[in-house]
């Protein structure tokens, strides 16, 4: 087995077919994808995990005992992952078909144990109208001001870099992981090509603004060991302009 596949699962069942079946339809077929029920309370949710389990014997369906995020589910898949590889994808997102097989090629030719790529902002019927472009490379100093990596974007090397878990948050525990590897790595390498699609639902949208903020401050604190001080003033004098500039480069 070459790279695992890690898909937290929390009522999707309206998208979860398109985005597993984008993943049968990859050019590179030596992988594993292991979805994680994270408690999902939806009636329909067994039903619709089985018959997804059973559209390719790859695949394989996992439930967590108690609802614990994103993270704590992609925890699960990971701790269970046998490939060399290890790749992420929500449940209603979208890989173009060359994905795995574009994003391997560039981590073997240049040996990078660590890699994202580009990828496209869509609506809810996966119409792009942005390109998210992260820089060429980023180091540890660079991504501590602020994170527009994408979780399914990204590949990492276990043989190189080993399996590590995601923090114990609720939200940016994904770039909490990402700066755990950036201690052991020089760079997190960038593919400079839109790979998948990032679909935006209507309602799905982080609304509480104060608890995205505080999970910023708890992954500064509690991940990066910095000050309550510190990790306040990383947060509101950097990472929300920082964000709020993203924020405006997708209006105009």
């Amino acid at each position: 087995m070459q790279i695992s596949i890690i898909m937290p699962y929390y009522n999707a069942a309206k998208y979860i077919k398109e985005t597993v079946g984008a993943i049968i339809a990859q050019t590179y077929k030596d992988w594993e994808l292991i979805i994680v029920d994270d408690c999902s309370p939806a009636p329909e949710t067994s039903k619709v995990l089985q018959d997804v389990e059973a559209m390719d014997s790859r695949i394989k369906v996992i439930k967590a005992e108690v609802n614990g995020g994103a993270g704590a589910a992609r925890n699960l898949g990971i701790a269970a992952a046998q490939g060399r590889y290890l790749a992420f994808c929500d449940s209603d997102d979208w890989w173009y078909p060359t994905k795995l097989e574009e994003q391997l090629k560039f981590m073997e030719d240049n040996k990078y144990p660590f890699t994202c790529t580009w990828y496209e902002d869509a609506d809810e019927n996966l119409n792009p109208y942005y390109t998210m472009k992260q820089d060429p490379k980023q180091s540890y100093k660079q991504m501590l001001s602020g994170c527009n990596v994408g979780t399914p974007g990204v590949m990492i090397d276990l043989s190189v870099l080993g399996k590590k878990q995601m923090p114990s948050l609720r939200r940016a525990e994904d770039w909490g992981l990402w700066m755990l590897y950036l201690r052991d790595t020089d760079y997190l390498y960038t593919y400079p090509k839109a790979l998948w699609k990032y679909r935006h639902i209507p309602g799905s949208e982080t609304s509480n603004k104060w608890k995205m903020l505080k999970s910023v401050v708890d992954m500064y604190h509690q991940v990066l060991g910095m000050s309550a001080f510190s990790s306040w003033f990383m947060s509101v004098c950097v990472f929300l302009p920082k964000n709020i500039i993203k924020k405006l480069k997708k209006k105009f």
